[in-house]
């Protein structure tokens, strides 16, 4: 049985426990366009590697925010 670690498109419900997200929060991240996922039929499903660049932009992200921090 393959597992999810192991899988290239992810059902938003272990999409959203890899993240560590709720499964609603996932949903407005998708509606928004931060994460994009992809329709197959009525099923959505989230590639692996889209949750790996969705991780690496909110990186970039802190990064950014990180130099605006005056001390």
């Amino acid at each position: 049985m393959v597992t999810a670690s192991e899988k290239l498109l992810l059902r938003v419900d272990e999409a959203a426990e890899r993240l560590g997200l709720s499964r609603s929060f996932l949903y407005e991240l998708l509606a928004a366009g931060r994460l994009r996922g992809v329709k197959i039929g009525a099923a959505r499903r989230i590639p692996a590697s889209e949750l790996e660049r969705f991780v690496e932009t909110l990186k970039g992200e802190g990064e950014r925010d990180s130099g605006n921090v005056r001390g």
